[in-house]
């Protein structure tokens, strides 16, 4: 259900794009937008054109707000639930382990340094 309304929602969500792209602006009214708003100037007639395409952005503007609160009020968790710790109920120990712990892999043996020999003095002879 939750994306059955999503869905509705990015529709109408578009919806509204295109029809707030196709309102007028200020300066000049639809017959500016090319074919399109010349249709509807001339099917209602300019002041009619504006009053609809007013209306039907409002509805859905105001079709949105109301799924999006429907949404998160049935399908959205309530501030009420709260986080529990992943550690909680789990044993403690209660004591360290007397024997010490073993590397899993012995260490490489260090090769021993080879000692300069030492010239013999005559006198050590």
């Amino acid at each position: 259900m939750f994306t059955v309304l999503a869905i509705v929602m990015i529709i109408l969500s578009v919806l509204l794009i295109l029809v707030v792209l196709l309102q007028p602006g200020k300066g000049d009214m639809i017959t500016g937008m090319g074919g399109l708003g010349g249709t509807f100037s001339s099917m209602l007639g300019s002041r009619r054109t504006l009053d609809l395409l007013s209306k039907i952005t409002v509805g859905l503007a105001a079709s949105i707000f109301v799924l999006a609160l429907v949404t998160n009020k049935f399908f959205v968790g309530s501030g009420d639930e709260t986080t529990r710790p992943v550690t909680e109920g789990v044993a403690v120990p209660q004591s360290v382990p007397s024997t010490p712990v073993q590397p899993a892999l012995p260490l490489p043996e260090q090769p021993k340094e080879a000692q300069p020999q030492q010239p013999q003095n005559e006198e050590n002879k």
